[in-house]
Protein backbone atom coordinates (compact mmCIF):
# COMPACT_ATOMS: atom_id res chain seq x y z
CA UNK A 1 0.00 0.00 0.00
CA UNK A 2 5.82 0.38 -3.11
CA UNK A 3 8.10 0.88 -6.33
CA UNK A 4 11.52 -0.45 -8.07
CA UNK A 5 13.77 -2.78 -6.86
CA UNK A 6 15.72 0.04 -5.00
CA UNK A 7 13.22 1.84 -3.76
CA UNK A 8 11.06 -1.32 -2.35
CA UNK A 9 14.17 -2.19 -0.15
CA UNK A 10 14.36 1.67 1.06
CA UNK A 11 10.58 1.55 1.62
CA UNK A 12 10.47 -1.64 3.11
CA UNK A 13 13.16 -0.30 5.84
CA UNK A 14 11.43 3.14 6.12
CA UNK A 15 8.09 1.27 6.85
CA UNK A 16 9.54 -1.41 9.36
CA UNK A 17 11.40 1.52 11.35
CA UNK A 18 8.10 3.73 11.11
CA UNK A 19 6.18 0.58 12.34
CA UNK A 20 8.21 -0.19 15.19
CA UNK A 21 8.11 4.11 16.61
CA UNK A 22 4.24 3.72 16.76
CA UNK A 23 3.90 0.74 18.17
CA UNK A 24 6.47 2.38 20.81
CA UNK A 25 4.63 5.24 21.23
CA UNK A 26 0.76 4.23 21.05
CA UNK A 27 1.15 0.55 23.06
CA UNK A 28 -1.96 -0.86 24.21
CA UNK A 29 -3.89 1.59 22.31
CA UNK A 30 -3.73 -0.15 18.98
CA UNK A 31 -2.84 2.03 16.28
CA UNK A 32 -5.39 1.08 13.44
CA UNK A 33 -3.92 -1.10 10.89
CA UNK A 34 -3.29 0.27 7.33
CA UNK A 35 -6.36 -0.33 4.78
CA UNK A 36 -9.89 0.30 4.15
CA UNK A 37 -11.99 0.94 1.18
CA UNK A 38 -14.83 3.68 -0.31
CA UNK A 39 -18.64 3.07 0.57
CA UNK A 40 -20.73 2.13 -2.54
CA UNK A 41 -24.22 2.09 -3.41
CA UNK A 42 -26.99 -0.08 -4.91
CA UNK A 43 -28.38 1.44 -8.73
CA UNK A 44 -31.82 1.49 -9.27
CA UNK A 45 -33.85 -1.60 -10.30
CA UNK A 46 -37.05 -2.31 -11.53
CA UNK A 47 -39.70 -2.81 -9.19
CA UNK A 48 -37.19 -2.53 -6.04
CA UNK A 49 -38.14 -0.95 -2.47
CA UNK A 50 -35.91 2.25 -2.17
CA UNK A 51 -34.27 4.23 0.64
CA UNK A 52 -33.75 8.21 0.26
CA UNK A 53 -31.57 10.15 1.86
CA UNK A 54 -32.87 13.96 2.16
CA UNK A 55 -31.02 15.88 -0.50
CA UNK A 56 -29.00 13.10 -1.54
CA UNK A 57 -29.12 10.08 -3.92
CA UNK A 58 -31.54 6.97 -3.64
CA UNK A 59 -30.17 3.49 -2.89
CA UNK A 60 -32.12 0.73 -4.06
CA UNK A 61 -32.42 -2.97 -3.26
CA UNK A 62 -34.32 -6.52 -4.59
CA UNK A 63 -35.20 -8.27 -1.52
CA UNK A 64 -34.15 -11.91 -3.25
CA UNK A 65 -33.54 -10.15 -6.01
CA UNK A 66 -30.91 -8.56 -8.06
CA UNK A 67 -28.53 -5.44 -6.41
CA UNK A 68 -25.43 -4.36 -8.44
CA UNK A 69 -22.29 -6.09 -7.93
CA UNK A 70 -19.49 -4.63 -5.91
CA UNK A 71 -15.89 -4.91 -5.08
CA UNK A 72 -14.26 -3.81 -1.97
CA UNK A 73 -10.46 -4.51 -0.49
CA UNK A 74 -9.51 -4.42 2.76
CA UNK A 75 -5.82 -4.60 4.18
CA UNK A 76 -4.88 -7.83 2.10
CA UNK A 77 -8.34 -9.73 1.63
CA UNK A 78 -11.29 -8.29 -0.99
CA UNK A 79 -15.21 -8.90 -0.94
CA UNK A 80 -17.67 -9.26 -3.66
CA UNK A 81 -21.48 -8.18 -3.60
CA UNK A 82 -23.32 -10.88 -6.06
CA UNK A 83 -26.42 -10.04 -7.73
CA UNK A 84 -28.28 -11.98 -5.79
CA UNK A 85 -27.69 -9.77 -2.52
CA UNK A 86 -24.81 -12.23 -1.02
CA UNK A 87 -21.19 -11.45 -0.32
CA UNK A 88 -17.85 -14.07 -1.13
CA UNK A 89 -14.57 -13.17 0.31
CA UNK A 90 -10.98 -14.06 -0.74
CA UNK A 91 -7.60 -13.16 0.88
CA UNK A 92 -6.16 -12.85 4.66
CA UNK A 93 -8.53 -14.56 7.22
CA UNK A 94 -6.26 -14.25 10.22
CA UNK A 95 -8.95 -12.75 12.04
CA UNK A 96 -12.17 -13.97 10.78
CA UNK A 97 -12.54 -11.39 8.08
CA UNK A 98 -13.67 -13.40 5.33
CA UNK A 99 -16.79 -14.33 7.14
CA UNK A 100 -16.89 -18.22 6.63
CA UNK A 101 -16.64 -19.32 10.08
CA UNK A 102 -13.18 -20.16 10.10
CA UNK A 103 -9.71 -18.42 10.48
CA UNK A 104 -8.32 -20.32 7.36
CA UNK A 105 -7.06 -17.81 4.56
CA UNK A 106 -8.58 -18.50 1.13
CA UNK A 107 -7.05 -17.91 -2.59
CA UNK A 108 -10.79 -18.47 -4.07
CA UNK A 109 -14.01 -16.91 -3.17
CA UNK A 110 -15.70 -18.55 -0.21
CA UNK A 111 -19.53 -17.22 0.77
CA UNK A 112 -19.92 -15.38 4.00
CA UNK A 113 -22.31 -17.25 6.18
CA UNK A 114 -25.55 -16.60 7.31
CA UNK A 115 -26.06 -13.28 4.89
CA UNK A 116 -28.34 -12.57 2.67
CA UNK A 117 -30.20 -9.53 1.29
CA UNK A 118 -27.03 -7.64 0.93
CA UNK A 119 -27.37 -4.00 -0.90
CA UNK A 120 -23.72 -2.45 0.34
CA UNK A 121 -20.58 -3.83 1.67
CA UNK A 122 -17.10 -2.50 2.73
CA UNK A 123 -13.69 -3.81 3.85
CA UNK A 124 -11.59 -2.45 6.77
CA UNK A 125 -8.13 -3.16 8.07
CA UNK A 126 -8.84 -7.20 8.96
CA UNK A 127 -12.92 -6.39 9.58
CA UNK A 128 -16.03 -6.26 6.86
CA UNK A 129 -19.45 -4.65 7.12
CA UNK A 130 -22.67 -5.14 5.29
CA UNK A 131 -25.81 -3.43 5.34
CA UNK A 132 -29.00 -5.93 4.57
CA UNK A 133 -32.03 -4.95 2.82
CA UNK A 134 -33.90 -4.11 6.26
CA UNK A 135 -31.22 -1.65 7.01
CA UNK A 136 -29.83 -3.44 9.86
CA UNK A 137 -25.57 -3.52 9.62
CA UNK A 138 -23.74 -6.98 10.21
CA UNK A 139 -19.80 -7.01 10.78
CA UNK A 140 -17.06 -9.89 11.36
CA UNK A 141 -13.19 -10.07 11.77
CA UNK A 142 -11.15 -8.01 14.37
CA UNK A 143 -12.80 -6.76 16.61
CA UNK A 144 -10.20 -5.42 19.39
CA UNK A 145 -10.75 -1.63 19.15
CA UNK A 146 -14.94 -2.41 19.05
CA UNK A 147 -15.16 -2.00 15.05
CA UNK A 148 -17.76 -4.53 14.98
CA UNK A 149 -19.76 -2.30 17.00
CA UNK A 150 -21.65 -5.30 18.73
CA UNK A 151 -20.61 -4.19 22.47
CA UNK A 152 -17.88 -6.33 22.83
CA UNK A 153 -14.12 -6.47 21.99
CA UNK A 154 -14.84 -10.10 20.98
CA UNK A 155 -13.04 -11.01 17.31
CA UNK A 156 -15.83 -13.14 15.25
CA UNK A 157 -15.65 -15.38 11.99
CA UNK A 158 -18.95 -15.22 11.03
CA UNK A 159 -21.24 -12.31 10.56
CA UNK A 160 -22.59 -10.07 13.67
CA UNK A 161 -25.46 -7.59 13.88
CA UNK A 162 -24.11 -3.73 15.04
CA UNK A 163 -26.08 -3.42 18.69
CA UNK A 164 -29.33 -1.20 18.19
CA UNK A 165 -28.14 0.12 14.52
CA UNK A 166 -31.20 0.14 11.93
CA UNK A 167 -32.36 2.39 9.10
CA UNK A 168 -28.73 2.26 7.57
CA UNK A 169 -28.24 2.84 4.13
CA UNK A 170 -24.63 3.14 3.85
CA UNK A 171 -21.21 1.45 5.38
CA UNK A 172 -17.45 2.36 5.51
CA UNK A 173 -14.80 0.16 7.47
CA UNK A 174 -11.82 2.00 8.38
CA UNK A 175 -8.45 0.81 9.99
CA UNK A 176 -10.31 -0.29 13.21
CA UNK A 177 -12.97 1.88 13.04
CA UNK A 178 -16.60 1.72 11.28
CA UNK A 179 -19.22 4.32 10.17
CA UNK A 180 -22.72 4.54 8.55
CA UNK A 181 -24.94 6.65 7.27
CA UNK A 182 -28.71 6.69 8.45
CA UNK A 183 -31.57 7.37 6.57
CA UNK A 184 -31.60 10.59 7.98
CA UNK A 185 -28.67 11.34 6.48
CA UNK A 186 -27.05 11.41 10.21
CA UNK A 187 -23.37 9.38 10.54
CA UNK A 188 -22.98 7.34 13.01
CA UNK A 189 -19.13 5.66 13.66
CA UNK A 190 -17.45 2.96 16.35
CA UNK A 191 -14.16 1.65 17.38
CA UNK A 192 -10.94 2.86 17.82
CA UNK A 193 -10.96 6.78 18.15
CA UNK A 194 -7.68 7.06 19.18
CA UNK A 195 -7.18 10.10 16.37
CA UNK A 196 -11.08 11.21 17.09
CA UNK A 197 -12.07 9.37 13.81
CA UNK A 198 -15.45 8.51 15.14
CA UNK A 199 -15.77 11.99 15.14
CA UNK A 200 -17.92 12.07 18.63
CA UNK A 201 -15.87 15.29 20.10
CA UNK A 202 -13.88 13.43 22.20
CA UNK A 203 -10.94 10.50 21.53
CA UNK A 204 -13.18 8.17 23.76
CA UNK A 205 -13.03 4.44 21.67
CA UNK A 206 -16.96 2.96 21.37
CA UNK A 207 -17.86 -0.69 20.77
CA UNK A 208 -21.62 0.90 19.81
CA UNK A 209 -22.63 3.37 16.96
CA UNK A 210 -22.17 6.67 18.10
CA UNK A 211 -23.38 9.73 16.84
CA UNK A 212 -21.14 12.16 14.82
CA UNK A 213 -21.78 15.73 16.02
CA UNK A 214 -22.62 18.59 13.87
CA UNK A 215 -23.49 16.72 10.58
CA UNK A 216 -26.72 15.88 8.34
CA UNK A 217 -27.57 15.23 5.04
CA UNK A 218 -24.80 13.52 4.69
CA UNK A 219 -24.84 11.23 1.25
CA UNK A 220 -21.95 9.45 1.52
CA UNK A 221 -18.98 8.36 3.17
CA UNK A 222 -15.73 6.59 3.49
CA UNK A 223 -12.74 5.75 6.24
CA UNK A 224 -9.42 5.45 6.28
CA UNK A 225 -6.55 4.55 8.90
CA UNK A 226 -7.74 6.78 11.78
CA UNK A 227 -9.73 9.27 9.58
CA UNK A 228 -13.29 9.34 8.31
CA UNK A 229 -15.16 11.62 5.99
CA UNK A 230 -18.34 12.81 4.48
CA UNK A 231 -19.84 14.76 1.33
CA UNK A 232 -23.39 16.48 2.29
CA UNK A 233 -25.83 17.23 -0.14
CA UNK A 234 -24.92 20.67 -0.98
CA UNK A 235 -21.20 19.23 -2.40
CA UNK A 236 -19.26 20.12 0.58
CA UNK A 237 -16.91 17.80 1.90
CA UNK A 238 -16.57 17.36 5.76
CA UNK A 239 -13.51 15.06 7.35
CA UNK A 240 -12.38 14.21 10.91
CA UNK A 241 -9.39 12.30 13.34
CA UNK A 242 -5.83 11.38 12.33
CA UNK A 243 -4.45 14.67 10.27
CA UNK A 244 -0.79 14.63 10.28
CA UNK A 245 -0.57 13.97 6.90
CA UNK A 246 -3.00 16.78 6.29
CA UNK A 247 -5.94 14.22 5.25
CA UNK A 248 -8.66 16.31 6.75
CA UNK A 249 -8.27 19.02 3.98
CA UNK A 250 -8.81 21.65 6.20
CA UNK A 251 -5.30 23.51 5.57
CA UNK A 252 -3.90 22.30 8.70
CA UNK A 253 -1.86 19.43 10.26
CA UNK A 254 -3.85 19.26 13.76
CA UNK A 255 -6.16 16.04 13.70
CA UNK A 256 -9.40 16.94 14.75
CA UNK A 257 -12.36 14.76 16.94
CA UNK A 258 -15.37 16.71 15.44
CA UNK A 259 -15.84 17.25 11.34
CA UNK A 260 -14.59 19.96 9.71
CA UNK A 261 -15.02 21.02 6.20
CA UNK A 262 -12.25 20.31 3.20
CA UNK A 263 -11.07 23.59 2.12
CA UNK A 264 -12.24 24.98 -1.41
CA UNK A 265 -14.52 21.78 -2.10
CA UNK A 266 -17.83 22.35 -2.65
CA UNK A 267 -18.72 19.73 -5.80
CA UNK A 268 -17.82 16.70 -4.19
CA UNK A 269 -19.95 13.87 -5.73
CA UNK A 270 -18.39 11.32 -3.42
CA UNK A 271 -14.93 10.06 -1.48
CA UNK A 272 -12.44 7.46 -0.86
CA UNK A 273 -10.04 7.50 1.77
CA UNK A 274 -6.94 5.38 2.01
CA UNK A 275 -4.07 5.32 4.74
CA UNK A 276 -2.99 8.87 5.05
CA UNK A 277 -4.66 10.49 2.43
CA UNK A 278 -7.92 10.87 0.91
CA UNK A 279 -9.42 11.93 -2.88
CA UNK A 280 -12.85 13.51 -3.94
CA UNK A 281 -14.62 12.57 -7.24
CA UNK A 282 -15.71 15.91 -8.32
CA UNK A 283 -19.12 16.45 -10.02
CA UNK A 284 -17.64 17.58 -13.38
CA UNK A 285 -15.50 14.43 -13.24
CA UNK A 286 -12.24 15.72 -12.56
CA UNK A 287 -10.41 14.09 -8.88
CA UNK A 288 -8.88 16.03 -6.44
CA UNK A 289 -6.89 14.76 -3.36
CA UNK A 290 -5.30 15.47 -0.49
CA UNK A 291 -2.61 14.72 2.68
CA UNK A 292 0.31 12.40 2.33
CA UNK A 293 1.90 12.49 -0.65
CA UNK A 294 5.72 10.95 -0.27
CA UNK A 295 4.67 8.29 -3.11
CA UNK A 296 2.83 10.35 -5.55
CA UNK A 297 -0.59 9.63 -3.94
CA UNK A 298 -2.11 12.73 -4.15
CA UNK A 299 -1.73 12.31 -7.70
CA UNK A 300 -0.57 15.63 -8.77
CA UNK A 301 2.35 15.38 -10.41
CA UNK A 302 5.36 16.28 -7.35
CA UNK A 303 8.34 15.65 -8.06
CA UNK A 304 8.88 12.34 -6.21
CA UNK A 305 12.52 11.76 -3.75
CA UNK A 306 14.82 9.59 -5.22
CA UNK A 307 15.38 6.62 -3.29
CA UNK A 308 18.73 7.43 -0.67
CA UNK A 309 21.97 5.94 -0.71
CA UNK A 310 23.54 3.99 2.42
CA UNK A 311 24.15 6.20 5.12
CA UNK A 312 22.10 9.05 3.61
CA UNK A 313 19.47 10.87 5.76
CA UNK A 314 15.47 10.09 4.68
CA UNK A 315 14.11 12.89 2.13
CA UNK A 316 11.66 14.98 3.81
CA UNK A 317 7.97 14.06 3.40
CA UNK A 318 5.72 15.32 0.99
CA UNK A 319 1.99 16.06 1.90
CA UNK A 320 -0.77 18.75 0.95
CA UNK A 321 -2.95 20.00 3.64
CA UNK A 322 -5.61 21.04 0.74
CA UNK A 323 -7.10 19.71 -2.22
CA UNK A 324 -5.02 19.28 -5.11
CA UNK A 325 -6.04 18.23 -8.73
CA UNK A 326 -5.18 14.82 -9.62
CA UNK A 327 -3.43 15.19 -13.67
CA UNK A 328 -5.02 14.51 -16.36
CA UNK A 329 -8.13 12.86 -15.28
CA UNK A 330 -12.07 13.80 -16.77
CA UNK A 331 -15.51 11.81 -16.68
CA UNK A 332 -14.39 9.90 -13.93
CA UNK A 333 -17.14 8.07 -12.32
CA UNK A 334 -15.55 5.92 -9.38
CA UNK A 335 -12.72 6.48 -7.45
CA UNK A 336 -10.84 3.95 -5.02
CA UNK A 337 -7.79 4.86 -2.26
CA UNK A 338 -5.69 2.28 -1.12
CA UNK A 339 -2.58 2.36 1.49
CA UNK A 340 -0.61 5.04 -0.66
CA UNK A 341 -2.03 4.45 -3.97
CA UNK A 342 -5.48 5.48 -5.37
CA UNK A 343 -7.31 4.41 -8.64
CA UNK A 344 -9.70 5.83 -11.02
CA UNK A 345 -12.33 4.18 -13.24
CA UNK A 346 -13.31 6.59 -16.08
CA UNK A 347 -16.70 6.85 -18.28
CA UNK A 348 -16.06 4.44 -21.04
CA UNK A 349 -14.76 1.43 -18.09
CA UNK A 350 -11.20 2.16 -18.29
CA UNK A 351 -8.87 2.42 -15.37
CA UNK A 352 -6.24 4.37 -13.99
CA UNK A 353 -3.80 4.26 -10.74
CA UNK A 354 -1.09 6.45 -9.46
CA UNK A 355 1.26 6.15 -6.17
CA UNK A 356 3.25 3.31 -4.36
CA UNK A 357 3.60 0.34 -7.14
CA UNK A 358 5.99 -2.05 -5.28
CA UNK A 359 4.22 -4.72 -6.04
CA UNK A 360 2.31 -3.86 -9.07
CA UNK A 361 -1.03 -2.58 -7.63
CA UNK A 362 -0.81 0.32 -10.42
CA UNK A 363 -1.85 -2.53 -12.46
CA UNK A 364 0.78 -0.91 -15.46
CA UNK A 365 2.88 -3.94 -15.63
CA UNK A 366 5.76 -2.11 -13.75
CA UNK A 367 6.24 -1.70 -10.13
CA UNK A 368 7.68 1.79 -10.88
CA UNK A 369 5.89 4.72 -7.97
CA UNK A 370 4.41 7.28 -10.12
CA UNK A 371 2.92 10.78 -9.18
CA UNK A 372 0.49 10.73 -12.03
CA UNK A 373 -2.60 8.40 -13.21
CA UNK A 374 -1.15 5.32 -15.43
CA UNK A 375 -3.40 3.47 -17.19
CA UNK A 376 -4.49 -0.02 -16.17
CA UNK A 377 -3.28 -2.62 -18.55
CA UNK A 378 -5.96 -3.92 -20.29
CA UNK A 379 -8.62 -3.14 -18.32
CA UNK A 380 -12.05 -2.38 -20.14
CA UNK A 381 -15.84 -2.54 -19.33
CA UNK A 382 -15.34 -1.75 -15.75
CA UNK A 383 -18.13 -0.46 -13.68
CA UNK A 384 -16.12 0.45 -10.51
CA UNK A 385 -12.38 -0.04 -8.53
CA UNK A 386 -11.22 -1.15 -5.06
CA UNK A 387 -8.39 -0.41 -3.79
CA UNK A 388 -6.05 -2.35 -0.98
CA UNK A 389 -3.00 -1.82 1.25
CA UNK A 390 -1.23 -3.24 -2.17
CA UNK A 391 -3.55 -4.44 -4.51
CA UNK A 392 -6.38 -3.12 -6.34
CA UNK A 393 -9.53 -5.01 -7.83
CA UNK A 394 -12.15 -3.73 -10.23
CA UNK A 395 -15.56 -5.22 -10.96
CA UNK A 396 -17.88 -5.49 -14.64
CA UNK A 397 -21.82 -4.70 -14.47
CA UNK A 398 -22.47 -8.30 -15.10
CA UNK A 399 -20.26 -9.10 -11.31
CA UNK A 400 -16.56 -10.93 -13.05
CA UNK A 401 -13.89 -9.19 -11.44
CA UNK A 402 -10.22 -8.70 -12.11
CA UNK A 403 -7.14 -7.87 -9.57
CA UNK A 404 -3.80 -6.61 -9.56
CA UNK A 405 -0.99 -6.41 -7.17
CA UNK A 406 0.20 -7.92 -3.91
CA UNK A 407 -1.00 -11.52 -3.28
CA UNK A 408 0.80 -13.29 -0.36
CA UNK A 409 -2.53 -13.35 1.05
CA UNK A 410 -4.61 -14.75 -1.61
CA UNK A 411 -6.34 -11.43 -2.17
CA UNK A 412 -5.91 -11.50 -5.60
CA UNK A 413 -8.62 -14.43 -6.18
CA UNK A 414 -6.69 -16.48 -7.88
CA UNK A 415 -6.28 -20.02 -6.35
CA UNK A 416 -2.27 -19.28 -5.94
CA UNK A 417 -0.61 -16.42 -4.02
CA UNK A 418 1.76 -14.90 -7.12
CA UNK A 419 1.30 -11.48 -7.44
CA UNK A 420 0.77 -9.58 -10.71
CA UNK A 421 1.78 -6.33 -12.31
CA UNK A 422 -1.53 -5.99 -14.57
CA UNK A 423 -5.50 -7.26 -13.81
CA UNK A 424 -5.86 -11.19 -13.65
CA UNK A 425 -9.45 -12.29 -13.33
CA UNK A 426 -10.65 -13.59 -10.07
CA UNK A 427 -12.08 -17.11 -9.87
CA UNK A 428 -15.35 -18.57 -8.91
CA UNK A 429 -17.55 -15.41 -9.07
Amino acid sequence: MHNTTDRSAWTGALAASAAVLIALVIGACSAPPTGGGVTTTTSTLPGATTTTIPGGPTTTTLPGGSVTPTIVTGRAHSCSLRPNGTVRCWGNNSFGQLGNGSYTSSTVPVIVSGLANVTSISAGGFHTCAVVASGAVFCWGNNSDGQLGDGSNTTVNLPTAVFNLTGIVAVAAGGSHTCAIRGSGAVACWGDNFSGQLGTGSNSSAPTPRSVAGLANVVTIAAGDAHSCAVRSNGTAWCWGDNINGQLGNGTFLSSNVASPVVGLNDAANLAAGSGFTCARRSGGTVSCWGENFNGQVGNGAVLPPPPQPDDPPPPLLKENTPQQVVGLTGITSIAAGGDHACALGSLGTGSCWGLNANGELGDGTTTRNSTPQAVVGLLGVAQVAAGESHSCAVKAAGSASCWGANANGQLGTGDQVGTTSPITVGGL
